[in-house]
C-alpha cells in the first residue's frame, strides 16, 4: 500500500531526507555471507617516512650508540629519535635519546648527530 503525505510535508520530508543523506559519512555497501562477500577493509596506515629520513635516523642511532661506548657508557638502548631542522625548516641531522649505564647507574643521555660532518656528541651526562 502506497502512502502519500500532503504535498509541503512530502517536500520537507524528501528535502531531510536528502540533507541527511548528505550529512552522513559515506560508507561502502558489503554483502555479508555471500560468495561475493568482501573481506573488511584494513584501516588506513600511517605513510612511511622517505627513504633518506630512515636511513638518516639509522645513521644517527649508529653513530650515537658508538659516541656512548667510546665515553665509557654501557648502552642499553635507544629511547628515541627525532629529526632537528634548522632555522630555514630543513633538517639538519637528529636527536637521539640513549638508555645508557655507568657505575652501576642506568640513566638517559641525548646524543645531537649532525648529518652534514656525520658526527656524534652526548649532550648531557
Amino acid at each position: 500500500m502506497h502512502r502519500s503525505f500532503p504535498r509541503p510535508l512530502g517536500l520537507a520530508l524528501a528535502a531531510t531526507l536528502v540533507l541527511a543523506g548528505c550529512l552522513q559519512p559515506q560508507q561502502p555497501m558489503r554483502v555479508i555471507g555471500g560468495p561475493q562477500s568482501a573481506p573488511a577493509a584494513a584501516p588506513e596506515a600511517t605513510p612511511a617516512p622517505p627513504p633518506g629520513d630512515v636511513a638518516t635516523a639509522s645513521r644517527a642511532e649508529s653513530a650515537c650508540v658508538d659516541q656512548g661506548r667510546a665515553q665509557g657508557l654501557r648502552v642499553e638502548q635507544v629511547v628515541g629519535t627525532r629529526a632537528v631542522t634548522g632555522a630555514d625548516g630543513q633538517p639538519t641531522g637528529r636527536d637521539v635519546m640513549l638508555r645508557v649505564a655507568r657505575d652501576g647507574q642506568v640513566y638517559e643521555v641525548r646524543c645531537n648527530y649532525q648529518s652534514a660532518s656525520d658526527e656524534a656528541r652526548i649532550m648531557s651526562l
